[in-house]
């Protein structure tokens, strides 16, 4: 529990004041992330770019995974039992935050009752979909 609710300061922490209370359902994360790839590709990549609300929400999402597989890893070597709600995901070595913006977006797209769940939900759907654990092979 110490390690969830350490995620949720640091998603609080890495999301911009002004429009963290807005992105709470899919339909404001997918929105923020279209705004965020549309200002993304006039941007100069020879700049330090400026924070967004998108990637300050996908950062977030991603510091709560890792503390998650942390979470499950702790309970693994002491032997406790742990559940997730969420299905197992395997992420690729390079996961871009406009890869998963536009991610985001086309689940979403294909999706539409998605558009309606809390962002992080809409945003673990998408990973689950993209990324899904290899089935178990039987020896």
């Amino acid at each position: 529990m110490r390690h969830f609710m350490l995620a949720v300061i640091a998603i609080c922490l890495l999301s911009s004041p002004s429009f963290a209370a807005r992105i709470e359902k899919g339909a404001d994360l997918v929105a923020a992330c279209q705004d965020y790839l549309a200002k993304g590709a006039a941007q100069d990549n020879n700049v330090a770019r400026s924070p967004h609300p998108c990637r300050n929400f996908l950062q977030g999402f991603f510091v709560s995974l890792v503390e998650r597989e942390k979470t499950r890893q702790d309970a693994m070597v002491k032997g406790i039992p742990y559940s997730s709600r969420e299905r197992c995901v395997r992420l690729p070595d390079v996961l871009t935050y406009i890869d998963m913006a536009q991610r985001l977006i086309n689940f979403a797209q294909y999706n539409a009752q998605a558009m309606q769940l809390p962002a992080a939900t809409l945003a673990q759907q998408t990973l689950e979909r993209d990324f899904p654990c290899p089935a178990p092979t039987s020896r």
